[in-house]
């Protein structure tokens, strides 16, 4: 009996040496996972915009100016991540402007011996959408660091009010042009739940110097020798990953 119940209190002794053992060994620090970019997402984006432009008359000269205004609409997207760190995709996103900008200008009439009649010119961006690709670094638990690249439309409203010289009326010919061209920019965009991120980014849209512009009124037409538009954009955003 004495020789069992010395037994009985080693194991007990042993069992508790070993608990404390357990709670004395420190326990090893929590570590985020890593954010894993492959997959697609969709999301919104807000920010702002402005444009420099340039209209180039027949004869040569120039008026520089340029506008501002909100930007905002949705994107959808697919990344991949390879190498570990890299990640590489593409994203279609188009959105609303409220890019405007008037400026004084002048009307030339041939028939009139080259007369140049004072004028408003009005340009209006109300629609900005790209498809690009993408490539980018992704550095800790949940940033990436990408620019990206490709084409780009913007679809602008083009008038241009004046007093008509042979009929003394007020005349305002207008007309709706899409242009294309390219996009490049860069950002950064941080993961901050398991299917959520944000961006912040900037981009850069050049739709060149376009071909002469045919506006028309209810009662005649007029035309703009060369417009060259640009675009610069700087967004925030958020993705819902999936």
């Amino acid at each position: 009996m004495f020789r069992t119940l010395c037994t009985t209190a080693l194991l007990a002794f042993s069992a508790t040496t070993a608990t404390a053992a357990d709670y004395a060994r420190p326990v090893p620090p929590m570590v985020p996972p890593t954010f894993n970019w492959t997959g697609c997402y969709l999301g919104a984006h807000l920010g702002g915009g402005a444009s420099d432009d340039r209209t180039i008359s027949n004869a040569g000269g120039t008026v520089d100016f340029g506008a501002g205004g909100f930007i905002g609409g949705g994107q959808v997207g697919c990344d991949h991540q390879f190498a570990s760190n890299w990640v590489v995709g593409a994203e279609g996103r188009a959105a609303w402007s409220g890019l405007s900008s008037q400026h004084a200008s002048h009307v030339v009439f041939p028939a009139l011996g080259n007369l140049a009649v004072p004028s408003q010119f009005g340009i209006k961006n109300d629609f900005l959408a790209s498809i690009t690709a993408r490539f980018g670094y992704a550095y800790g638990s949940g940033w990436l660091f990408y620019g990206r690249g490709g084409v780009a439309w913007t679809h602008e409203k083009i008038d241009e009010g004046y007093i008509n010289p042979t009929t003394g009326f007020a005349v305002d010919p207008s007309a709706s042009v899409m242009r294309t061209g390219w996009t490049l920019g860069a950002g950064v965009e941080w993961a901050f739940a398991p299917c959520w991120s944000a961006n912040v980014e900037y981009n850069y849209h050049d739709f060149g110097t376009n071909s002469p512009i045919q506006l028309i009124s209810p009662t005649e037409g007029v035309t703009v020798a060369h417009l060259k538009d640009t675009i610069h954009a700087a967004t925030i955003g958020v993705n819902y990953h999936y």
